[in-house]
């Protein structure tokens, strides 16, 4: 798949995005951020910055589908854990650090919290995350383990016809109200959604047309209708249409980068803006609301939080540099040994019993 660079553009835009709510809005509602009181101008606009989340979920679906379609089980599953785990273990250690000495209450850690926050699935453990971000991790896990059951179950030719009947499984599901089932409803629409634009990517077909329609509708649905919870829950007004047009906004931006001119742009920069996203969303945003409590003050505010994303960015960089890119080739021999192997053997003889079962029926 040709690199996108303008994805990699919208990709650190939802990042930012993400960063500026947690900084200017969330951390200051949680208490997270104690020294200093909202910038009133900029709250109606960056409480909406959440949603770069559900931007990065319908990435994951689109770059999933692709990297799905071109490896077998066990290269899918090393390829996704070299992604994940080593940016995500140098992110739990800084964060750490910094939480022994600013921590507080609220973002204090533990020996234990640490160690089983390496796993990634700290919650079934019965811990909790170093740092709260880390939530979203267990969404993307979840698509991975879909998607590598598919592989195993020798599904890899049939990948496009299962995600085009995805749409209809949700709604479905949706209509009766048993969309909090497993993918078949809430952030995995977006999962879906990215799945669908891709495919659409690779084969233009009007019909395709009509499941990506049915998806946005249901992702507008989900997203709208969290909007009277958060209401609710946080005390500042969510617009219902506001977010159905931001979300609806992610669709055309996902249309116009797989377009030939989008496809086509030389975007300085991108590459590394692409790189730095997702190190930048791991350590943003405790290590943030500590540097902010423990410097800021109301006359110094803007000053600091300039400071802020200038370190959050460098570190993010660091990692990107020195963890992900220069170890590179000892993260996919470790993990060709404990992830690739492991899932090698499965799929061997998972290919077996299918092979069996279609001689069965046949």
């Amino acid at each position: 798949m040709k690199r996108m660079q303008l994805l990699d553009y919208g990709r650190f835009f939802a990042a930012i995005s993400v960063v500026a709510f947690h900084y200017f809005f969330n951390g200051i509602h949680n208490g997270k951020i104690s020294s200093i009181s909202y910038i009133h101008e900029v709250v109606d606009f960056v409480k909406y910055g959440y949603l770069g989340v559900e931007f990065f979920f319908m990435i994951s679906g689109y770059v999933i589908f692709f990297s799905a379609k071109n490896r077998s089980a066990s290269q899918f599953a090393v390829s996704r854990a070299v992604r994940l785990y080593p940016a995500f273990w140098a992110a739990i250690i800084f964060t750490s650090f910094f939480a022994i000495f600013w921590g507080g209450g609220k973002m204090a850690v533990s020996p234990s919290l640490v160690l089983t926050n390496f796993t990634m699935v700290s919650p079934l453990f019965g811990k909790g995350f170093v740092d709260g971000v880390y939530w979203t991790l267990i969404y993307e896990l979840k698509f991975y383990l879909l998607v590598l059951a598919l592989l195993l179950l020798g599904a890899k030719n049939k990948l496009e016809s299962i995600f085009l009947l995805w749409p209809i499984a949700i709604a479905i599901a949706t209509y009766y109200k048993n969309d909090s089932l497993p993918y078949l409803g809430g952030y995995f629409c977006y999962f879906s959604a990215g799945v669908i634009l891709a495919i659409i990517k690779e084969r233009k077909a009007l019909l395709y047309y009509v499941p990506l329609l049915l998806i946005l509708s249901l992702c507008v649905y989900f997203s709208a209708g969290k909007a009277s919870g958060l209401t609710e829950s946080k005390g500042v007004f969510y617009s219902e249409s506001v977010i159905g047009c931001i979300v609806t906004l992610f669709f055309v931006f996902f249309i116009v980068a797989s377009s030939k001119r989008g496809a086509g742009l030389n975007l300085y920069g991108s590459q590394i803006l692409g790189a730095l996203t997702y190190p930048l969303y791991l350590i943003h945003a405790h290590f943030g609301y500590m540097f902010i409590s423990q410097f800021a003050t109301e006359d110094n505010k803007i000053a600091i939080y300039a400071l802020t994303l200038f370190i959050v960015i460098s570190i993010a960089f660091l990692i990107h540099v020195l963890v992900e890119n220069k170890f590179s080739n000892v993260w996919k021999k470790l993990f060709s040994h404990i992830v690739g192997k492991p899932i090698g053997l499965i799929s061997r003889k998972s290919a077996v019993l299918v092979r069996a079962y279609n001689n069965r029926v046949n």
